[in-house]
């Protein structure tokens, strides 16, 4: 995590500096608890992106195999962030989230800033993040983070993100299910996540069969009660990748060409969390303001 130096520019007659230096998230207050995100169910965090200058996962220092597009660095919440023009990294698999019951609940949280392209003929639909098998013989990936980019202009502040994930029971057969920040009756509400840095927290309980969306600590889901879904059990191997759904351009070589509606992404992304955990609200809540504060 970063540091503050504090120079005291003294004696210069001398020509010399005293140079103090203390670590921000020691001296500073904790947050709700914690002086860092990285202390968050620390037990249970299985692969991490900080994008802080490096595309390498951290917890297993794995670099992406490929790259498509055009793929940099920007100012991020937390450090520095994941840049994609039209871009799209695919990594190899990661040992931590690449056994079929790796994920059987879930957490995967992120900080996103995108804009609505719905004067983009087509281009309707952005995927952030996913787990894709490398057998997939569809777009869907076992788990996927997205958003409904397309139903929305680029001046507008409303995020429908979109949670997805694909069941495969080791009696055969899958079980695709979702959910979406809109609003439905009493229930999901729209996010103003759109054109800035928001907080994307998709969880998955597989006791409670809830899928829930979390836009910056406020439950937004509008189906979020799954019913029979049954635990999710992962096709594998799985390879984590962020800008795309599966596709024959990017190497799944069993999926169907790239889709005109999911285009590679225009999208920033940082400090990428994915945990083996449900995690509890309260914990969210405090990704959310450690985040906030830069930590």
């Amino acid at each position: 995590m970063k540091k503050i130096n504090y120079f005291l520019l003294s004696a210069l007659a001398l020509g010399s500096a005293v140079v103090f230096s203390c670590d921000d998230e020691e001296s500073l207050p904790p947050i709700d608890g914690y002086n860092n995100s990285n202390e968050v169910a620390s037990e249970n965090l299985k692969a991490h992106w900080t994008f802080d200058d490096t595309n390498s996962e951290r917890l297993s220092s794995t670099a992406p195999s490929n790259t498509f597009g055009t793929v940099g660095f920007t100012e991020g919440q937390i450090g520095k962030a994941l840049k994609l023009t039209k871009g799209v990294l695919v990594y190899p698999s990661i040992a931590n989230i690449n056994t079929a019951n790796a994920l059987n609940n879930f957490t995967v949280s992120m900080w996103v800033n995108v804009k609505g392209n719905k004067r983009t003929p087509d281009e309707g639909f952005t995927a952030f993040f996913g787990l894709i098998p490398t057998g997939v013989t569809d777009i869907w990936g076992d788990v996927m983070a997205c958003a409904e980019t397309g139903r929305h202009l680029p001046t507008s502040d409303t995020l429908q993100l979109k949670n997805l994930l694909n069941t495969h029971p080791a009696g055969g057969g899958n079980s695709l299910q979702d959910n979406i920040a809109l609003k439905n009756g009493d229930v999901g509400s729209f996010f103003k996540g759109a054109n800035r840095w928001a907080h994307y927290v998709m969880v998955w309980n597989a006791t409670t069969k809830n899928f829930h969306i979390y836009g910056d600590a406020v439950d937004v889901g509008a189906f979020t009660n799954r019913g029979t879904t049954p635990v999710l059990t992962m096709a594998v191997p799985v390879k984590p990748v962020f800008g795309s759904l599966a596709s024959s351009n990017i190497g799944f070589t069993g999926a169907p060409a790239q889709q005109s509606w999911n285009p590679w992404a225009n999208a920033s992304i940082d400090d990428v969390r994915v945990y083996n955990t449900a995690l509890s609200t309260a914990e969210i809540t405090a990704l959310f303001n450690l985040g906030k504060a830069g930590r």
